[in-house]
């Protein structure tokens, strides 16, 4: 995975239609920050997090971490949730052997479980994920990854009020 260029293959598109709701390149938001929190507190997640995704940066705009560091593509487990357009869930991240190098997971984070729903615009592309990490290996069943995708189902209400604003200005 390092290294791989993941490009879904209306990238372009893709790409633009994120650009329409003014996500990337911005500070923080607390409407994200709380519906991150919402997340971590419902599947008992030390750390959930909502990232959106160009072709180059993974962009948080929200999570319980201090650090404003965005993450290349090409490390991110959320990438690929975003180029298969469905969920993405390793329950032990060390078993996957395309995994096994990766910096989040063999570096000092040291992931074990990830989980992630993609967040999917009205017009239907994935431009991002909210997911959950945890540094110990877990169970995730259906239940869970259905409190998931009702956090990306409100991102994408609260992308949508964005977007509505950005038309009527």
């Amino acid at each position: 995975m390092i290294g791989m260029d993941i490009i879904t293959p209306d990238e372009r598109e893709r790409e633009e239609n994120l650009k329409n709701y003014k996500v990337v390149f911005t500070k923080r938001e607390p409407i994200f920050d709380q519906l991150a929190a919402i997340a971590a507190t419902m599947l008992n997640a030390p750390l959930a997090m909502i990232n959106f995704i160009d072709r180059i940066s993974v962009w948080g705009t929200a999570d319980q971490k201090a650090n404003d560091k965005n993450t290349e593509v090409s490390t991110s487990m959320c990438s690929l949730a975003v180029l298969k357009g469905h969920e993405s869930e390793f329950q032990q991240a060390t078993d996957e052997l395309f995994l096994i190098s990766n910096p989040l997971i063999a570096g000092e984070y040291g992931l074990k479980f990830y989980a992630a729903a993609p967040i999917k615009t009205t017009e239907g592309f994935h431009v991002g994920t909210v997911c959950i990490v945890d540094r110990h290996p877990r169970s995730f069943g259906a239940e869970e990854q259905q409190k998931l995708e009702w956090v990306a189902s409100m991102v994408q209400l609260e992308m949508n009020k964005r977007s509505t604003l950005n038309i009527c200005a």
